[in-house]
């Protein structure tokens, strides 16, 4: 080689160990907060909708539920994808949309009601709620129940 009659590879200073430390410490650190976080141990946000175990409806229960309640105009009962109940109807989601215009022309500034059983996904209370919008309703609000106090706790 061109660098032997120089001597410059005996003037190399060896490859640092301590590299080699830092990247198993960082990827020790990586595989530990993905345990943590992909853990049932980390608290998800949400909304728990209808969790009963006999069937019954289960409204959620929401610290100052009853602070934000309004008057309601109508109450909308969303049992499942397709079984929606309006005012003694049994309707789907776009047989619904003339009974709310309707609903909505003879009562301006109507509030919904809608009790949402656990078969009735957050998608589904967005697309009705979005809708009462459009045809008229003021507001629309999912039912919540304030939590009973244990006994001993005010």
């Amino acid at each position: 080689m061109i660098s032997g009659p120089l001597e410059l590879q005996s003037r190399l200073s060896p490859p640092p160990r301590d590299l080699d430390v830092f990247a198993w410490v960082n990827t020790g650190l990586i595989v530990l907060f993905f345990a943590l976080l992909g853990s049932r141990f980390v608290l998800a946000p949400g909304l728990p909708v209808g969790l009963s175990g006999d069937g019954s409806w289960a409204l959620p229960r929401m610290d100052g539920a009853a602070e934000n309640a309004v008057p309601a105009s109508v109450v909308v009962s969303y049992l499942r994808e397709d079984v929606i109940l309006f005012e003694g109807g049994k309707f789907t989601l776009a047989e619904l949309r003339k009974h709310m215009e309707i609903y909505a022309k003879e009562h301006p500034g109507a509030v919904m009601l809608v009790r949402a059983d656990r078969q009735v996904s957050i998608q589904d209370f967005a697309k009705l709620a979005s809708m009462a919008s459009q045809v008229g309703f003021s507001q629309a609000q999912l039912a919540m129940e304030q939590p009973v106090a244990e006994e001993g706790q005010p």
